[in-house]
């Protein structure tokens, strides 16, 4: 089930004393992403330079950030994660606009998973995509912020879930996935950048 509506993490480094989970904080490769990550990016026919990947670490105002560029090439980056969405119901990144950038270029990946649906331990979380009940996707963007300015996002992972799926009690439901993809309602302007840093789940 699917509905329309943020990064870097080195392996076992990204809770912090407040067990809050890190996922967009220092640079890990794209090419041998570290455990729990999916990185998959291609680059469009006809594109000049090979250099010009759709996801690249950048230094963007001194923050350390993926810079996005979906009119250059598909991708998909994402994280598996395992959090009870009453424990870690907060979800906050920043974000930023190049002058060519829209709304929706790219959007965030949510994916829930019920807790009766097999029995999972908090280190135990595989690789590659996990089966989720619900993946809802939200654009990225505002379309009255001016480009160049960070911008901060967040969203209540547990008031999300109860707008789709109201009769489902959220202290049942975890979130496994947390993804960031092309936006599917318009083509992306090859020069337009989203950067994306500091993603982040929290109680």
């Amino acid at each position: 089930m699917s509905a329309s509506v943020a990064g870097c993490s080195l392996p076992d480094a990204g809770v912090d004393a407040a067990g809050d989970l890190r996922l967009l904080y220092a640079p890990f490769s794209l090419d041998r992403p570290p455990p729990y990550w999916t990185v998959s990016q291609k680059i469009n026919p006809g594109q000049l330079s090979s250099a010009d990947t759709p996801l690249q670490w950048v230094d963007k105002d001194g923050n350390i950030a993926l810079a996005v560029r979906p009119g250059v090439g598909s991708f998909e980056i994402g994280r598996r994660t395992n959090v009870v969405v009453l424990a870690s119901p907060y979800l906050s990144f920043d974000w930023q606009f190049n002058s060519t950038a829209q709304v929706g270029d790219i959007e965030l990946e949510l994916g829930f998973r019920k807790q009766d649906q097999g029995n999972w331990n908090e280190s135990d979380l595989g690789s590659g995509k996990p089966f989720m009940d619900q993946l809802v996707r939200i654009p990225i963007g505002q379309s009255t912020v001016q480009y160049g300015e960070w911008q901060r996002e967040y969203f209540d992972l547990s008031a999300l879930y109860r707008h789709y799926w109201p009769d489902t009690p959220s202290d049942e439901v975890r979130l496994v996935w947390i993804g960031i993809v092309p936006g599917r309602d318009h083509k992306a302007s090859v020069s337009g950048i989203t950067y994306l840093t500091q993603i982040l789940l929290s109680r």
